[in-house]
């Protein structure tokens, strides 16, 4: 459920503002909102401290390689995040001059072993060497009595030395002179060898400097509370010696807080959020829907504090649409084994992710048995599958074998589909209509008019894709779009949304919302159909599985051939395996946070609830 907040507002002497923070980060029960713009010397340097740490962990690898060395006395005894930032600095001094030197080589190369020292000392006796790059399309022109050499040429044109005797250079045209290093080319080879030394020890250094990387996280964690702490004393009002904070904290919270005030001499407020607050919200889920926090947390979405908490029905219809997308029963049996050993290597770790693992695998066996999906192979292909069909099996009751052979059959799977959306969205609809009742609108009128439009949908989606192979029970309701019973059923939701869509109150301002009304009932029906997705991805995979399977059968005879077959199916069931994911995370997550959410008017606007407390040991 989403647990009521209650909106708090804190006042303590100025001179007490720092001591009021760190005793409500202890109680880690506020979730602060500024009362000014959070800004300040102490905010910003809090802020640069964190961003300089934040880079320190990301120049070192998370743990440390082969190729660590043991670090020099005078890094050892560094602070590890002033020793990371010196090695990246070596580090970017190094590639600096490896780049520059690098130019400067492929530029002067072609001259040999130039000193220019030697070229000076020959100016001194009146003999000038000038060096020059001429474009391929011209030619070299040089005064009479000097000397020019070609040497080749590099990517941008000809290169030429031109040597003359006298008072000064000779003249030349249609060339480009260019200047003498700073060295000779041997020593900047030399130069070039000790640079690209230095930055191999700097990459080994910053390797041995991983096995800090506790220590570096642990003074993130400092300087993060530091920052937390500032941002929060900025984000206060302040005047006559008196400082306020304001927030939001759980109502069932609330007499820790009074507590803490009469303990510290605070002053405090406490009332309910209006309208136009913006509310955290926090979720207080249930043990069977607790696994749901993962998922919310994989793909970024919380509920608005005034929405709906629909946890244990997502989850529920996410798990089914898990297990028929990704359809396979040693897949799911994979994905169990992969979660219980991730478990027992992270023992401390979080519950809620292995919880969900673990549900959608066991999802995921059960509608492999159902189906008799096992990587794609086939009676015909590997005898021995047979065995593992529980339809096959005696003891299995009578019931559930039919229920087995009857949704093995496409026409049956696809109806299957399309009662998973009916009630998925009549669930949504019926929600709706009680959150509307207990709000006292008349808009709940409207969600039985969707509701009646949606059932109609079913049936229409029914018999426009599977015309007679509807089951016959209920062919009697619909035999075609203006049969009866249901088309009067279409006739009284119309009927309800056109009355009762829009609120009177607010008639003149979404007036426009009346006419939209057809195009709304079409995207219902579009809704509904879009459940189809369910089966032709989970056949697909299916698909892909056993056609493989198939193709490579006639090489299970010899043992090189099954283990050739047996390297090309691991990696097709492996990019299955992707597929079926990529699958879940766009139709599984769209069909409850799109279609379901609409029924439901439920936008997922919300953010989390992140109260003010310490980082360390959470």
């Amino acid at each position: 459920m989403i647990t009521p907040m209650k909106k708090v507002t804190i006042l303590c002497l100025d001179k007490d503002r720092e001591a009021s923070l760190e005793k409500l980060r202890e109680m880690g029960i506020l979730h602060v909102t500024p009362l000014v713009n959070p800004t300040g010397v102490k905010l910003n340097a809090a802020k640069s401290k964190v961003t300089r740490i934040r880079k320190a962990l990301e120049a070192i690898p998370a743990k440390a390689g082969k190729d660590a060395v043991a670090l020099d006395a005078s890094v050892a005894e560094m602070p590890a995040v002033e020793a990371v930032h010196q090695m990246v600095q070596v580090k970017k001094d190094a590639t600096d001059e490896i780049s520059k030197l690098h130019n400067d080589l492929n530029r002067l190369n072609n001259f040999g072993n130039l000193d220019p020292e030697t070229v000076k000392s020959l100016e001194e006796s009146g003999v000038f060497v000038k060096l020059y790059e001429v474009d391929p399309s011209k030619t070299i022109s040089a005064a009479d009595g000097a000397v020019v050499l070609p040497f080749g040429q590099n990517l941008t044109g000809n290169l030429y030395a031109v040597i003359s005797k006298g008072e000064e250079p000779a003249a030349v045209k249609d060339a480009v002179e260019l200047p003498l290093p700073s060295m000779s080319l041997a020593e900047m080879r030399q130069k070039l060898e000790a640079a690209s030394a230095e930055l191999a020890k700097a990459d080994q250094t910053l390797e041995g400097l991983a096995a800090k990387r506790s220590e570096i996280d642990s003074e993130l964690a400092d300087a993060d509370e530091e920052y937390d702490l500032q941002e929060a004393a900025s984000g206060m009002l302040a005047g006559a010696s008196i400082a306020m904070i304001q927030g939001f904290a759980p109502a069932t919270r609330m007499n820790e807080i009074q507590e803490a005030a009469k303990a510290n001499g605070w002053g405090v407020r406490e009332e309910d959020p209006s309208d136009d607050d913006m509310v955290p919200t926090l979720l207080t889920h249930k043990p069977i829907a607790k696994p749901m926090q993962f998922l919310y947390d994989i793909i970024g979405i919380v509920p608005g504090y005034k929405e709906i908490d629909v946890s244990a029905v997502f989850l529920a219809f996410f798990s089914l649409f898990f297990a028929i997308i990704v359809g396979d029963a040693f897949y799911g049996a994979l994905f169990l084994a992969l979660t219980i050993v991730a478990r027992k290597k992270a023992p401390k770790s979080k519950s809620a992710g292995f919880s969900f693992m673990y549900l959608m695998s066991g999802a995921t066996i059960v509608w492999g048995i159902m189906n008799a999906s096992y990587l794609g192979l086939t009676p015909e292909i590997a005898p021995w599958v047979a065995n593992l069909d529980l339809a096959n099996a005696s003891f299995c009751p009578e019931g559930l074998k039919n229920a087995m052979h009857w949704i093995r059959q496409s026409s049956n799977m696809q109806f299957f589909c399309f009662c998973i959306a009916v009630v998925h969205l009549t669930i949504a609809h019926v929600w709706n209509v009680i959150v509307q009742i207990q709000r006292k609108s008349t808009t709940a009128l409207a969600q039985v008019g969707w509701l009646f439009s949606t059932w109609y949908m079913f049936f229409l989606a029914g018999n426009m894709v599977l015309g007679d192979k509807v089951p016959e029970v209920f062919r009697n309701f619909f035999s075609g779009p203006t049969s009866a019973p249901m088309i009067y059923v279409l006739i009284a939701g119309v009927v309800l949304l056109v009355l009762f869509s829009v609120p009177p109150s607010k008639l003149k301002e979404e007036w426009i919302s009346i006419p939209m009304l057809a195009l709304n009932i079409v995207n219902n029906f579009v809704d509904v159909i879009s459940y189809i997705r369910l089966f032709a991805v989970g056949l697909s995979g299916a698909a892909i599985a056993e056609s493989f399977s198939e193709m490579l059968s006639p090489m299970f005879g010899s043992v090189g051939g099954l283990l050739g077959a047996a390297v090309v199916l691991l990696f097709v069931h492996a990019l299955n395996i992707a597929l079926a994911v990529m699958g879940v995370a766009v139709h599984a997550v769209r069909l409850n946070t799109l279609e379901f959410s609409n029924g439901l008017d439920l936008q997922w606007s919300g953010f989390g609830f992140n109260p003010f407390k310490k980082r360390k040991n959470v």
